[in-house]
């Protein structure tokens, strides 16, 4: 870390270079340094991470629709909302990807321990994160165990190694699945001290970061999560007969937001809603309107402190919200 003398140096030069658009010359002599000197101080002020540079590709463009976001805020008492809109040729999740990765780099400052969930959206999340400069003390810790049987999404041990590649930062994980298919079997990792250890220093995270599912989305996680249980028959008329609105970190829930107990609940190795509300700030992330019925359940619950969402899904979370539906 340069010093407080150096660091206003940094500081002074990008401002006058960058934000001003003076010249080289021009910093040199209001700072009383040499020219030759400024290219060096301003290679400096980047690689002190006073300068970040984003490369934007105008075509691919997201932006942001603040009349939705307050109307979030209002609705479910979030601390914020971040709801995207993009060009036409992204899909929704793509789009709620790019938006949380400018929310990501937003927030990096402020946050030292940070929680990753796994799954489609996440993984777009990640991919979407720029290599950014980062305080050496950040840890990445995953929310659920790894080695998913989601096919179709990367686990979260992926999605946080690919992330701790990209920021250089060290990674944690939890030697155990995230999906068991037996509640014998699920309590008996969980008897398991280094489990235990790595789950119980999940919920120290300062922020943490999930996608939302919704039960009935062809291919979405909820249904996936529900093959991976390999749940018996009796099992999975119980399941239907609480019918659970989506799932959040692997947890079902109803259309209140309320946790279903039962076979879902004894099969996930990752935290509980009751972990996830002692963590400081949530995000929960949701691209596609046939999520509104997992969102709109989810914010009910009050577990999600910011929503990233696209216009579409934004729109229609708060038109069922003002209806009071509980329609699938």
């Amino acid at each position: 870390m340069p010093s407080t003398r150096s660091l206003d140096t940094l500081i002074a030069a990008a401002r006058m270079y960058y934000e001003e658009g003076r010249s080289q010359r021009a910093v040199a002599q209001a700072l009383g340094l040499s020219e030759s000197s400024i290219s060096r101080t301003l290679a400096a002020a980047r690689d002190a991470g006073v300068v970040r540079i984003i490369i934007h590709d105008p075509r691919l463009e997201v932006d942001r629709v603040p009349h939705l976001e307050a109307r979030l805020e209002r609705a479910f008492g979030l601390s914020a909302a971040w709801v995207a809109t993009g060009a036409a040729d992204l899909g929704s999740t793509e789009v709620v990807a790019k938006l949380g990765a400018q929310l990501f780099a937003d927030r990096l400052w402020s946050m030292r321990r940070v929680g990753l969930s796994w799954g489609a959206t996440i993984g777009r999340l990640v991919e979407a994160i720029e290599p950014l400069p980062v305080t050496p003390e950040l840890e990445l810790l995953p929310l659920v165990g790894g080695m998913s049987a989601l096919d179709t999404a990367p686990s979260g041990s992926t999605s946080l190694s690919t992330l701790a590649q990209k920021l250089g930062v060290r990674a944690r994980r939890i030697d155990a699945p995230a999906i068991v298919e037996s509640p014998e079997t699920c309590a008996a990792i969980l008897r398991e001290s280094s489990v235990r250890s790595a789950l119980e220093l999940s919920t120290t995270v300062d922020t943490a970061w999930a996608g939302i599912g919704s039960v009935g989305v062809p291919g979405g996680s909820s249904e996936q999560l529900l093959a991976a249980m390999r749940l018996t028959g009796a099992e999975l008329a119980q399941v239907r007969a609480a019918d659970p609105a989506g799932d959040f970190c692997g947890r079902f829930f109803d259309d209140d937001g309320v946790p279903l107990s039962g076979p879902t609940s004894s099969r996930v190795i990752g935290v509980g809603f009751d972990d996830l509300r002692q963590i400081p700030t949530v995000v929960g992330l949701a691209g596609g309107v046939g999520k509104a019925r997992g969102v709109l359940a989810v914010l009910r619950s009050g577990v999600i402190d910011v929503a990233v969402l696209d216009a579409e899904l934004a729109t229609e979370v708060l038109r069922r919200h003002a209806a009071g539906s509980r329609v699938h």
